[in-house]
């Protein structure tokens, strides 16, 4: 698959005088009549899974896989962001508005990923940069480049964002450590939680992964069965961690939004447990990961024909690793209770060992016997509708505190239905259900936004009031209302001069860097101008210190 790469334009930073000229994407002034929403998110809001058939060829190409001018143009019409925005349509035809909604939702991007290339030209997530040349076409990746681009020739017209992130990040931050380490038992479980997350079975994707580990066996050794132990040892203990470093990624998110649109109504869209990462048995929850990492570590201890508890063997010379691995131990002997319903994996072994040489028949189906015995899927798992996952809970509570923080409106939908817990995504009635609650809690927003004042506002911003002689500091043009085109003029001066020095005159550039070249106070002003010609100003005070 060949991929045309999109070059975003970029204006050459010119020096005039003490200052330079910052290449931004320009604004386009919405007209009175229209209210623009844009949605941020990852797979779960692009609508991966609903345009493609269930088979996994199909689905490595699904059309929410990747971000690009033709899916915003024609989006996944089940994804909750295009429900939403019909919502939306009709609503604002009522008023005589025309509505545009946009989902820049882009699949395998974490918060910190969609930060990062909202601010930043040509950034690339190296998490998505591995899934699409790895899963896709190797150099795919490079459309990544075209992200900074799209995400702002649509975010500052916004007047309502949507935000739907943090799950990659916790789900990411335990998987590729994993997928960059030369552990041969990382690499297997990596690939079968990767292969989960992109919606196969997990049949096929544990066998993915013990076949990798079989055609690996003579790879593996006591220190990889250690290392394993240790490090899912600390992702059980760490599991609050990685929850609060996705909130930080989200809150971070927010305040890029910010950065490129100051005035957009913000909502936070909770997380619903979209990874389907818990299993229930016997009224106990076990993550989904640690269950898959017993289920290789199991398998690499066969193929290596030993235990853990063997005595002459030293794992490390490390006490407390030593204690991690023997709680490790116990936890996969709890792990026995999730034996009793479904045989799904045996068939796979049996079908695999038919294939096998004859030498490896019997090594081969003791191993998957052994994935029989730790994991099967208990009934509630398989019908449930509704999902208990402690990270994903904690995490609704981090978000709702940070909107509450920053002045934000939290979207609760943690109670939707996924409707099939072996696929991380919702299907349709999920999607649904996400665009419902959005209309009912967003509703006063979205009221107060379509009838909000269109007058032209100069909203510009300054980085700082006091900064050193020598430094810069960042004059950003934003504006609100008005019609047709925006462009912006910037100047300064000594606040004892009446005389203002140009920085650069009326265009579509919407940043500058000022360099002051005196400890003394300046005066910054922005001017702001729309298609009727209307100009409004806004002064900043600023003071340069020695």
């Amino acid at each position: 698959m060949r991929f045309k790469r999109i070059l975003s334009v970029a204006l050459t930073a010119a020096l005039i005088g003490s200052s330079s000229v910052l290449a931004v994407s320009a604004k386009t002034s919405a007209p009175d009549d229209t209210y623009n929403y844009v949605a941020f998110g990852d797979s779960i809001a692009a609508g991966y899974g609903l345009g493609a058939s269930d088979d996994a060829a199909s689905k490595a190409l699904d059309p929410a896989l990747i971000l690009s001018q033709k899916l915003i143009d024609n989006p996944v019409k089940e994804a909750y962001a295009a429900i939403f925005g019909e919502y939306l349509k009709t609503l604002g035809e009522k008023k005589g508005l025309t509505v545009n909604a946009t989902n820049l939702s882009s699949t395998a991007y974490r918060a910190e990923d969609v930060a990062a290339t909202i601010l930043t030209e040509g950034y690339k997530g190296e998490v998505a940069e591995y899934i699409l040349n790895t899963f896709v076409a190797p150099g795919t990746g490079e459309v990544l480049t075209t992200y900074h681009g799209l995400y702002n020739k649509y975010l500052p017209d916004a007047d309502l964002v949507s935000i739907q992130l943090g799950g990659n990040d916790i789900i990411m931050g335990i998987l590729y450590p994993m997928i960059k380490s030369d552990n041969v038992i990382y690499h297997a479980i990596s690939t079968s939680m990767s292969l989960v997350l992109f919606g196969c079975d997990m049949k096929t994707a544990l066998g993915a992964g013990l076949l990798m580990l079989q055609n690996n066996k003579d790879n593996i050794t006591y220190q990889d069965l250690a290392e394993t132990a240790q490090y899912f040892a600390g992702v059980l203990k760490n599991a609050t961690t990685y929850v609060e470093n996705s909130a930080a990624n989200v809150g971070g998110v927010v305040d890029a939004v910010r950065e490129v649109n100051a005035d957009a109504d913000i909502a936070l869209i909770g997380m619903y447990n979209p990874y389907g990462n818990s299993l229930v048995c016997d009224g106990t929850t076990y993550d989904l990961s640690t269950v898959v990492s017993a289920i290789f570590t199991r398998a690499a201890e066969e193929l290596c024909g030993c235990q853990f508890e063997t005595p002459d063997v030293e794992l490390v010379d490390d006490d407390e690793l030593d204690d991690k691995t023997e709680d490790s131990v116990e936890h996969l002997k709890v792990l026995s209770k999730l034996s009793e319903t479904m045989h799904l994996v045996r068939d796979y072994a049996q079908s695999v060992a038919k294939s096998a040489a004859d030498a490896l028949k019997a090594k081969i189906v003791k191993l998957l016997d052994i994935v029989k015995e730790e994991i099967s899927y208990p009934l509630q798992y398989l019908t449930a509708g509704k999902n208990t996952d402690p990270q994903m809970k904690l995490l609704n509570e981090k978000l709702a505190a940070l909107a509450d923080e920053k002045g934000l409106t939290f979207v609760d939908v943690y109670n939707i239905s996924n409707e099939n817990n072996l696929d991380p995504h919702p299907l349709a009635k999920g999607h649904r259900e996400i665009a419902e609650i959005m209309e009912d809690v967003l509703a006063d927003v979205v009221e107060t936004g379509m009838n909000a004042d269109k007058t032209l506002k100069n909203i510009s911003t300054i980085a700082a009031d006091t900064i050193q002689l020598g430094s810069k500091v960042k004059v950003r043009g934003v504006a609100d209302g008005g019609t047709g085109d925006y462009q912006y003029a910037f100047y300064y001066k000594k606040a004892t001069s009446e005389k203002w020095v140009r920085v650069h005159d009326f265009s579509e550039v919407r940043a500058v860097n000022i360099i002051p070249a005196k400890a003394v106070d300046y005066d910054v002003l922005v001017k702001v101008r729309d298609n009727t010609g209307k100009v409004v100003e806004k002064t900043f005070t600023l003071t340069v210190t020695k």
